[in-house]
Order: structure tokens, then C-alpha cells, then sequence
């Protein structure tokens, strides 16, 4: 990705060439897929419990790799018991 600079050079019949310089960017214009699964955690003796985005994770992807894979709450207590909606952000 970025600025694949090249030469061209032409050659007739006769052998007699002509180059020029050209720049050719590559441009990654495709998001990457984010795909979630379901995470059950449970609460340790304190009640509180974390998640890590690998946890959610269900194989998320990208042509040209993935940078990074966050939550959008990790954290968890008592008063989160029961079903929680997070977010998977892929970067």
C-alpha cells in the first residue's frame, strides 16, 4: 500500500528505446469483515469478571491484515449480570 514507483521502457523494431517514470499507488479501500461470536464469562468472588476482544472475536479479517481488535466494555460486575451487547471494532 502506498506510492509500486516504475519504469517503463519501450523498445521498437529497430532497438531504439524510450523509458518514462511512472507512480502507481495502491490504495486499500476495502473495511475489514468484523465477525462476533457469543462470550460467556463468569464473575470471580469479588463480582467482577473481564473480557478480551479474542473473546468475541470469531475470526475477523482483512486483505491486508488486521491492526488492531478492541471492545467497547471489558469490564463486568454484579450489576451487569444477565445478557450485555458489546461492540467489536477491527481496525
Amino acid at each position: 500500500i502506498g506510492p509500486n514507483a516504475v519504469t517503463l521502457t519501450v523498445t521498437d523494431a529497430a532497438g531504439k528505446q524510450s523509458s518514462c517514470n511512472a507512480t502507481i499507488t495502491v490504495q486499500d479501500n476495502v473495511a475489514p469483515n468484523a465477525l462476533c461470536q457469543t462470550a460467556v464469562i463468569s464473575l470471580n468472588a469479588a463480582g467482577t469478571a473481564t473480557v478480551t476482544p479474542n473473546a468475541v472475536n470469531a475470526g475477523s479479517n482483512d486483505a491486508c491484515g488486521i491492526a488492531s481488535i478492541s471492545l467497547d466494555k471489558t469490564s463486568f460486575t454484579c450489576s451487569d449480570f444477565g445478557d450485555n451487547s458489546v461492540v467489536l471494532t477491527v481496525t
